[in-house]
């Protein structure tokens, strides 16, 4: 097929259409790929893993006719308590299979600076380590006040400080290993528990004796994303490549079908009313003129009409003065090409 029978088919009304029905499809699918995400995420809940640490609290009481010797309280009065009974327990679930605990008593003494503490002395009541069992731990311990207030007189008189506070705090750290859902976790847990001594009101108290920490774990996954395009199923990024260059390559025939059918510059518009038809008589002298400004500018310095006729293979536009005759030949357009 020759290259002009090519051109002819392809600037068909019918087939022009079918280019401009492809290239919206495939416009279509090129820009929605454009905005798609390449993956899908995917989140799947493995479990969840629970821990918590409560200190328990109970008081020796000092002979009395209120409470007895023993009782289990929010607020002691600071006059009977004679001792203190703490249980500190630690579990987890699922359970840690290792993993080490420390829960360390501290008294802190310390006199008011303004708005500020400031601390003179530290001193450690005790101090308990060891493994987890089970994913736990249960520690027992006895806190004498008897002996804090001795403890606390003798710093107050070492240090010739008079109006000297003094603050309890119970400490706790674990860290464990332990698995939920077939994934491996490091866990590590601290809480700070605080005897509180009020002696406006005149109690004891005990801060924050129960902490809990409770967290999902999840597992992500990402899934390549697969389009299909007209019947034809391909990775995403391969679809959005084909998808473009197709629609690009739909583009061209409409491209070019708009660019040749748009009616050729009229080189001859301003002189154009000017052209009548005829051709003229016997003349003396020709003479050419090699460009349509050239038979524009004769035109204006002569101001005579513009014969138009048709000489042999050519189109001739000439003006007559004196016998000469003006011409700008060009030749006779080609079939399906259109004349000026």
């Amino acid at each position: 097929m020759k290259k002009e029978d090519v051109s002819r088919f392809i600037r068909r009304k019918e087939v022009l259409g079918v280019f401009l029905i492809l290239f919206l499809v495939f416009g279509f699918y090129s820009v929605k790929l454009m905005s798609a995400s390449p993956y899908v995420v995917n989140t799947q809940r493995l479990g969840t893993f629970r821990e918590e640490g409560q200190l328990k609290h109970a008081a020796y009481l000092k002979p009395n006719e209120l409470y007895g010797y023993m009782v289990f309280r929010d607020e002691y009065p600071i006059s009977l308590v004679d001792r203190f009974l703490l249980m500190y327990t630690y579990r987890s679930d699922p359970p840690l299979s290792s993993g080490t605990y420390e829960v360390t008593g501290k008294v802190i003494y310390y006199v008011n600076k303004g708005s500020d503490e400031v601390i003179m002395w530290e001193e450690t009541l005790f101090d308990e380590k060891g493994k987890l069992q089970n994913g736990g731990f249960t520690v027992e311990y006895t806190l004498d006040m008897g002996k804090l207030d001795e403890m606390n007189a003798n710093v107050a008189e070492e240090l010739g400080i008079r109006r000297l506070n003094r603050r309890v705090i119970i400490t706790t750290t674990v860290e464990g290993t332990g698995e939920v859902g077939g994934k491996t976790i490091n866990e590590n847990f601290d809480q700070e528990v605080e005897l509180v001594r009020d002696g406006g009101a005149g109690l004891y108290y005990f801060t924050d004796t129960t902490k809990t920490a409770k967290r999902t774990l999840t597992k992500t996954t990402r899934e390549e994303v697969s389009a299909n395009v007209l019947g034809v199923e391909s990775d995403l990024d391969t679809a959005k490549v084909v998808t473009t260059l197709l629609a690009l390559l739909m583009l061209v025939p409409l491209l070019g079908y708009v660019y040749t059918a748009r009616p050729p510059k009229d080189e001859l518009a301003k002189i154009r009313p000017y052209i009548v038809k005829g051709a003229p008589g016997p003349v003396q002298k020709r003479v050419v003129l090699k460009t349509p400004k050239d038979l524009e500018t004769t035109f204006e310095l002569v101001d005579k009409p513009i014969l138009h006729y048709i000489d042999g293979e050519d189109e001739v536009f000439a003006i007559i003065d004196d016998g000469i005759s003006y011409e700008y030949r060009k030749p006779l357009p080609q079939e399906g090409d259109e004349a000026n």
